[in-house]
């Protein structure tokens, strides 16, 4: 039987064939995919439960244009939009799944939440979800596999070439530190107030493929002999083993940014993705433009920055080394993009952009509610239910 290349990648990631990277295939410039992990929780208690597999099942049975799958833990679920050109695509469609996916939920007995990380599960208590990827995650990573129960937005931009998807993907990655920012939405973990906006941003770097694409990487051939390099010693068989804040994603055709925590309400989620998609065209439009020479030096700061003050953080512009607030260099660059912008609903993101600049962010929104006297199952609740609520007109409701 001959082996397809889809057979070959699924065998790499489970651990179970021979390293594989599979060719790049192209895509049109602008066109994105977001994906969100969502947390399954228990209704009465709004502990996460492990109904997963369930709801899943009730989803298969839909006709749709997005999917569903299970992530790593039973109480995790993946939703992933068809490909999207614009904002009032991606809002419409991440209602419908916002929609579906409660109602699936609230046929197994759990409600479904957005934010980076539960605020009081534990980790030793998840449940790997049985398929062979996680378990081969699981041997590998021992309990990091657990510890992973966090909750993430991914979003894909297509690229034309995969020596583009390179060089946009460096210039993504210095500013990937405002999307932390924005979308922080994890002040708690296993119980107790982190002190950070996005205490999930702290758990992907125990992973050893963490960090970002080394900077000398300048074409796709190069990154290719990076990987070969690496899986000859065992140390990465898929893609799927680089844990990189921004990576190439070359069975889709896209550049991946994979540093936002899941936001607290889908729309939110809709216009994050587009502000990455202006990004990315603008920088294309700037053929051979690299990032400055050792201009990711401070890119580590800036992270920590973004993950511990959120929307409050300040950014040090890595090309000319000038520290300013998240919020005037978010607004700087919404301005600049929405007048070369050919998404004629790209105004309406930046409009919910705003909204997450606001008290704090979604953080601050939580965090409000703690200081007011709210514990963690309060706080669970308060997540769900603003996940709950229908959007009105793009926007989140009053």
């Amino acid at each position: 039987m001959t082996t397809t290349i889809d057979d070959a990648q699924a065998r790499a990631v489970a651990g179970q064939g021979p390293a594989f990277l599979p060719p790049f295939a192209r895509s049109q410039l602008g066109t994105m995919g977001i994906e969100l992990e969502l947390m399954v929780l228990d209704r009465l208690t709004h502990d996460l439960l492990p109904a997963a597999p369930d709801i899943l099942l009730l989803l298969d049975r839909q006709e749709k244009d997005w999917v569903a799958t299970p992530e790593i833990t039973t109480s995790m679920l993946e939703v992933a939009t068809s490909v999207l050109t614009g904002f009032r695509a991606a809002a419409g469609q991440l209602e419908e799944i916002r929609t579906s996916v409660q109602h699936a939920a609230f046929a197994v007995g759990a409600a479904i939440s957005g934010g980076g990380a539960h605020p009081f599960q534990k980790w030793n208590e998840q449940r790997i979800y049985p398929k062979d990827r996680y378990r081969e995650s699981a041997r590998k990573y021992g309990y990091l596999a657990k510890m992973f129960t966090v909750f993430g937005m991914h979003v894909h931009i297509g690229m034309p070439s995969a020596d583009e998807a390179v060089r946009v993907g460096a210039w993504l990655t210095q500013r990937a530190p405002l999307f932390i920012a924005l979308s922080a939405s994890s002040p708690c973990w296993q119980g107790e107030d982190s002190g950070f906006c996005s205490a999930r941003s702290n758990v992907v770097g125990a992973f050893p493929m963490s960090g970002t694409m080394p900077p000398d990487i300048r074409s796709w051939d190069q990154f290719a002999a990076h990987f070969a390099r690496l899986a000859a010693h065992g140390i990465v068989n898929s893609i799927k083993d680089f844990y990189w804040d921004v990576r190439p994603k070359p069975e889709y055709g896209t550049i991946e940014l994979r540093v936002l925590d899941t936001p607290l309400h889908p729309s939110h989620a809709a216009a994050l993705a587009c502000y990455a998609r202006e990004l990315c065209i603008e920088v294309a439009a700037q053929p051979g433009t690299w990032p400055a020479e050792g201009s990711r030096d401070v890119y580590t700061w800036n992270r920590f920055n973004a993950a511990k003050d959120g929307v409050h953080a300040s950014w040090i512009d890595p090309e000319s080394g000038i520290a300013r607030p998240v919020e005037q260099v978010v607004r700087a660059d919404l301005a600049r993009l929405a007048a070369r912008s050919e998404d004629p609903d790209f105004p309406a993101a930046c409009v919910l952009i705003d909204e997450l600049l606001r008290d704090g962010g979604q953080a601050g929104w939580l965090n409000a509610h703690m200081a007011a006297g709210a514990g963690m199952n309060d706080l669970a609740r308060v997540a769900a239910e603003m996940f709950d609520a229908p959007a009105r007109n793009g926007s989140m409701p009053g």
